[in-house]
C-alpha cells in the first residue's frame, strides 16, 4: 500500500522533475551564452544570462523540497520569459533567437497547467511578437507580412499543441489516481486512500489540535448471505452497506472499504464521545435498512470497533490496531453493536 500511495501522494513529481531539468539546462547553457554575448560585446544580455544562471542554480535545493511547487516555478518562468524578452529588444541579438520564444507555451503548460500556463504563454508570445515587429517590421525579409505570418502561425500551432497535450495528460493523470485510490466494486475509497486521508487528518491535528476518529465496520455473518444467496447477492449487500455508510456520515467524513466485508471510516473533528455517538446511529441505520435481491427483501447488522487519535494510537496502524481489536470484541460480544474501549 505505501509503494501505491507514493506515486500519487504528490501530483506535482513530473511538474519538479522537469522544473529541476530546465534549472540545470538554464545554468549551463546560460553560462556558454554569457561567454558568446561578451565576445559579441552585447552586456545587457551577458548580465541577463548570468543572473538567470545564479538564480537557477540557487533554486535547485529549493525545488528539490518545496511544497509550493507552482509558486516557484511561476516565479521561475517569469523571470526566465522577462529574460528572454529583454534579450530580444537588443539590438545585438539575431533573428535566430527568438526560437527560443517556441519553448514559452511548452514549459509553460508542463509547469503551471492549462489555466495559469496559458495565460503565461499568452502574454509573453503577444511581447515576442511585438518585440518582433518593433525590429523587424522595416526589413524587406524578416517584416515582410509573409514572415510574420509564419512566425506567429508556427507560435500559434506550438501554443495549440502543448495546451492539448497538458489537457490529455492532466486527465490521464486524474484518471489513472482515481483509478488507483478506489475500490471497483462500491465505488468507495480503498486502503491507500485511507492513508492519504489519513496523512491529511493528522497534519490538521498537528496544526490545529483538531480530533478525529477511525471506525471499523464489518458486516455480520456475511458468509451466510454468499452462501444461501451466492456471491452476486453478497456484492450487491457491499454496494448497499457502501451507500447507507456514504449517506448518513457528514460531508466532512470518509468512507472506505477496508477489504471483504469491512469498512472503515475516518470521522474529521470528532471527539471519542462524538465518534461513539456516530457509530451507535451507523449501527441502527444498518439494523434497519435493507435491500431488494431478486424480489426478496434481505438484510444485514454490523459490528463497529471505534479508536480515537491520539488517545488510541498516534500512526494508522496503532489506530486500525485498535479499532480491530475492539471489533473482535464486538463480535465475541454477540454482534450488532458498538466497542469502544
Amino acid at each position: 500500500m505505501a509503494d501505491e500511495t507514493s506515486r500519487f501522494e504528490d501530483g506535482d513529481a513530473f511538474r519538479r522533475a522537469v522544473l529541476l531539468a530546465l534549472l540545470i539546462f538554464t545554468a549551463c547553457f546560460g553560462a556558454i551564452f554569457a561567454v558568446l554575448n561578451y565576445y559579441h560585446g552585447n552586456y545587457m544580455a551577458m548580465a541577463g544570462e548570468i543572473a538567470m544562471g545564479l538564480f537557477a542554480l540557487v533554486l535547485v535545493p529549493v525545488i528539490r523540497r518545496t511544497r509550493h511547487l507552482i509558486r516557484w516555478s511561476f516565479v521561475y518562468l517569469v523571470l526566465f520569459d522577462t529574460t528572454m524578452m529583454m534579450i530580444l529588444t537588443t539590438p545585438q541579438s539575431s533573428p535566430s533567437v527568438f526560437a527560443w520564444v517556441l519553448m514559452i507555451p511548452i514549459l509553460s503548460h508542463m509547469l503551471l497547467g492549462r489555466a495559469l500556463g496559458g495565460g503565461v504563454t499568452l502574454v509573453f508570445l503577444l511581447t515576442a511578437l511585438l518585440i518582433y515587429f518593433t525590429r523587424f517590421s522595416q526589413s524587406a525579409v524578416l517584416g515582410n507580412p509573409r514572415a510574420l505570418l509564419d512566425v506567429a502561425g508556427v507560435a500559434l500551432c506550438i501554443f495549440g499543441f502543448s495546451f492539448v497535450y497538458e489537457t490529455s495528460r492532466s486527465r490521464g493523470e486524474k484518471a489513472l489516481k482515481r483509478q488507483a485510490l478506489t475500490d471497483p466494486l462500491t465505488g468507495l475509497g480503498n486502503r491507500a486512500h485511507l492513508d492519504l486521508r489519513f496523512r491529511e487528518e493528522k497534519a490538521r491535528w498537528e496544526r490545529h489540535g483538531t480530533a478525529f476518529a477511525l471506525l471499523l465496520l464489518d458486516i455480520d455473518f456475511f458468509k451466510k448471505i454468499n452462501d444461501s444467496h451466492g456471491h452476486e447477492t453478497g456484492d450487491n449487500a457491499l454496494k448497499a452497506m457502501s451507500a447507507w455508510l456514504t449517506d448518513n456520515v457528514r460531508g466532512t467524513d470518509h468512507v472506505f472499504r477496508y477489504g471483504g466485508e469491512e469498512f472503515c471510516l475516518l470521522l474529521s473533528h470528532a471527539a471519542p464521545h462524538a465518534a461513539r455517538q456516530a457509530a451507535e446511529h451507523l449501527r441502527r441505520v444498518v439494523e434497519t435498512s435493507s435491500f431488494e435481491e431478486a424480489g426478496e427483501t434481505l438484510s444485514f447488522t454490523t459490528s463497529i470497533g471505534v479508536a480515537s487519535f491520539p488517545e488510541d494510537g498516534a500512526d494508522l496502524q496503532a489506530l486500525l490496531g485498535a479499532a480491530d481489536k475492539r471489533l473482535y470484541a464486538a463480535k465475541l460480544g454477540g454482534r450488532n453493536r458498538v466497542v469502544w474501549e
